[in-house]
């Protein structure tokens, strides 16, 4: 791995942040910026290796996950036309009788977020291959169904809008 691509996952995970911690609400005209973030996100993770070939440091680990109520109810705020979705309980299967899963976007932004303070907690501990070992990983088992989900409500709120 370059540091490059470290140093450019940072200066997402710092626009990310600025974003989501932003204290105005967000309006419609935003959230195409936050649809943008996400696709450079998940670019990201498709610029790294493949987890099993990063080489991590072995070195701490990154603290755990703030403030979660204080958290959700910031990103609640900054966001307010965000809320529930529909989820299909099968999409290859199941034709026609598929139930539906309740989504939660903001909960959505929520696990993005934490994982990518871990991220940013490894990058400026001088830890980059525990941070890129993070996210990918965490981005393979874990955020990358929260990005998809909150990228397809997202275009699904565009689509049944008009």
């Amino acid at each position: 791995m370059t540091d490059e691509r470290i140093v450019h996952i940072h200066g997402l995970i710092q626009d990310w942040l600025s974003f989501v911690n932003d204290p105005k609400p967000a309006t419609e005209e935003n959230l195409s910026r936050l649809d943008h973030v996400l696709d450079l996100l998940a670019l990201s993770r498709h610029s790294l290796e493949d987890v099993g070939r990063i080489i991590a440091e072995d070195g701490q680990d990154p603290p755990g996950w703030s403030d979660q109520a204080t958290l959700r109810k910031s990103i609640a705020t900054r966001f307010p036309m965000l809320g529930f979705y529909n989820i299909p309980a099968d999409v290859t299967s199941n034709f026609s009788n598929a139930t539906l899963h309740l989504g939660d976007a903001i909960d959505d932004l929520l696990d993005i977020t934490n994982e990518l303070l871990q991220v940013k907690w490894l990058i400026e501990n001088n830890l980059p291959g525990d941070a890129s070992w993070n996210f990918a990983f965490t981005y393979d088992h874990h955020w990358r169904y929260h990005l998809r989900s909150l990228q397809w409500y997202l275009e699904m709120r565009r689509f049944e809008s008009t």
